[in-house]
């Protein structure tokens, strides 16, 4: 199948055409064609998107669609080959007439070894004839140099002829000339394609409408929001709104609500089309999710349930099958307890078993957002809402909690002036920005924690009693460790197994140690258990008795953060440098955490590893 076809007025030119398309190395077939038949002799061809021919078989190619025809010309040695031929003949004064698309339009007139010669381009068969005769009578001319039709008139009137050809090079000329239109085409095809495949799969619907504003193009979806686009259903659905149409709209096509919008289209200076654009809302929808869930992804997630959740203790069973319960809801929950109970853990779990699952977690600890910047932070702010905003504003953790859950933590640390916009937020499911007039319509569950008394602080005008009863609709008491004296060792087991790999808990721990764990009050509950036994992790294998679990929590008891910050560490006098060291990240992982330690010493978690191994 070849995509080029050259058509030949004679077989003389295409057994030459033949010649160079095979030199070449090209698959181009040639054809001989006469003028009338053109057209039908070309319909064998189908395929063939650029035509090469010469003169008038060039001109009614022409009309064919959708193909593009190249031009073989006549170079002026070709010319001059054939007036050489008359000259030699005798001829005195030689007329050139030919096709004016074989000429390039030329038409001057010159002398040539003493013979007068006219070049009279022509545009049709019929000036042909009418411009020789014309030459014959006025210019006395006695010889025709020229195209197959010129030739032919001339032997009619019986005079001298001589017939112009193309030579190698205006044949090669024109063949390059196809390939090169050839080659442009395909790429055009190929860039139409794309451009055809990318607006047929875009999530937007497009409609282009003519200078009436009557619909003339449909994409894919376009098709599928209007039905069987035809004029009558565009009309009905569409017509009065295009004609009110000042800004963007939402409407209702066939049960299905589309945000539109007009886009003038300037083809030429005389036509000004439209294009309708236009999103399903379900999809401005989904794809704001998407935006929401991967913001939030940056660590706005849920990471525990239940089943994380380490409990022997009755109790602690039935509070997790009535959390279960809760998180099928859509109610606000209350999660109260001391500190360090697990009230974020409980919350995650609540998120992960509920309808929300798949959407974004947001945690929020109230009392570590400076008051200044607890608004803008809560509900975000718009570009100039005070000094220092970014340009382009700032989404609010609410905002970023849409379709999905906030945990508020440290619920009773917020101020009043907060509380009353939280307790808007509440009811109304809706915020607005900071510096913003816009009110923004969200989809949030409410998940609050405290280790305070809210009844009590309620009473004392430091919490807000109708936000106490908006956020208090289900409660979770957490009880603390001492309240669940079961789940003492197994949770220091498990938490020490975790920290010292390939460590048992019965070859380090005795008995009077574990005692004394299950006798302790732990104030700090699950977190300063498990920061415990990650200091008894860096130990290694190294017995621990009773009288070193009483030494870790006694000092751990008696020493405030205040006297570790100030260097109240106490170092007896003959321990050596390395002795020294040891003794001073003991005492300060029975205040701080591994990851605390590391930033106070300046050293990696790796090092503070390697050194507690030792």
């Amino acid at each position: 199948m070849s995509l080029i076809l050259f058509a030949a007025p004679s077989e003389a030119l295409k057994e030459r055409a033949e010649k160079i398309i095979m030199d070449k190395k090209l698959d181009i077939p040639v054809i001989v064609t006469h003028d009338g038949k053109t057209a039908e002799d070309i319909r064998c061809f189908p395929e063939s998107m650029v035509l090469i021919s010469r003169g008038g078989i060039a001109e009614e190619l022409k009309r064919l669609p959708e193909k593009t025809v190249v031009e073989v010309n006549a170079s002026f040695n070709d010319i001059l080959s054939a007036i050489e031929k008359l000259i030699d003949t005798g001829c005195k004064k030689i007329a050139v007439v030919m096709r004016e698309n074989i000429l390039h339009n030329a038409a001057r007139d010159f002398r040539l070894s003493g013979v007068k010669i006219f070049v009279r381009p022509c545009r049709s068969y019929a000036e042909i004839e009418t411009m020789i005769r014309g030459l014959v009578i006025e210019q006395k001319i006695d010889g025709i140099a020229g195209c197959n039709y010129a030739v032919h008139y001339a032997e009619k009137i019986n005079m001298p002829n001589a017939y112009v050809d193309s030579g190698d090079k205006s044949l090669l000329k024109a063949v390059d000339e196809a390939l090169t239109i050839l080659g442009t085409k395909k790429l055009q095809a190929l860039q139409l394609e794309r451009l055809n495949a990318v607006i047929h799969n875009i999530q937007e619907g497009i409609v282009v409408l003519d200078e009436k504003r009557q619909p003339i193009f449909f994409n894919n979806l376009a098709e599928q929001v209007f039905g069987n686009r035809t004029l009558h259903d565009w009309e009905d659905k569409m017509k009065i709104h295009l004609k009110n149409y000042n800004g963007e709209a939402i409407i209702d096509v066939n049960n299905n609500k589309i945000l539109f919008h007009v886009v003038p289209l300037k083809i030429s200076n005389q036509i000004e089309n439209e294009v309708v654009v236009f999103q399903e809302v379900r999809n401005i929808e989904k794809s704001e999710q998407k935006i929401r869930f991967s913001m939030y992804q940056k660590g706005l997630y849920a990471k525990h349930n239940f089943s994380d959740i380490l409990t022997c203790s009755d109790r602690m069973k039935k509070i997790i099958l009535l959390a279960g319960k809760f998180a099928k809801t859509e109610a606000n929950v209350l999660v109260y307890g001391e500190t360090g109970t697990g009230k974020e853990g409980m919350a995650q779990s609540i998120h992960n078993a509920s309808l929300r699952a798949a959407q974004p977690f947001v945690s929020v600890n109230c009392a570590s957002i400076p008051v200044n910047l607890i608004e803008s932070e809560l509900f975000g702010y718009v570009e100039g809402a005070f000094t220092g905003a970014r340009k382009s504003g700032k989404k609010g953790l609410f905002e970023l909690a849409h379709k999905g859950t906030i945990f508020l933590d440290e619920i009773g640390e917020l101020p009043l002036d907060i509380q009353s916009r939280l307790l808007r937020v509440l009811q109304e499911h809706e915020i607005m920005r900071v510096g913003d007039d816009k009110i923004l319509p969200l989809d949030i569950r409410v998940i609050c924690a405290t280790n305070k008394n809210l009844k009590k602080m309620v009473d004392e005008g430091r919490f807000r009693e109708d936000l106490y009863y908006r956020i208090n609709v289900l409660r979770i008491p957490l009880p603390p460790l001492r309240d669940r004296p079961e789940d003492i060792l197994m949770l220091m087991k498990a938490y020490f197994e975790r920290f010292a790999e390939n460590m048992n808990w019965e070859d380090v721990f005795t008995h009077k140690a574990e005692k004394f764990l299950c006798e302790y009050d732990w104030p700090g509950n699950i977190r300063e258990l498990r920061n415990i036994a990650e200091v008894f992790a860096c130990y290694g294998d190294e017995k621990i008795d009773e009288n070193k679990v009483e030494e870790f929590l006694d000092y751990g008891t008696e020493t405030s953060c205040h006297e570790v910050q100030t260097a109240t560490i106490q170092l007896p006098l003959d321990l050596s440098m390395k002795e020294a060291e040891r003794e001073i990240i003991r005492q300060m992982l029975l205040e701080y955490s591994p990851e605390e330690v590391c930033s106070r010493l300046g050293i990696s978690r790796v090092t503070l590893w390697r050194k507690c191994k030792k």
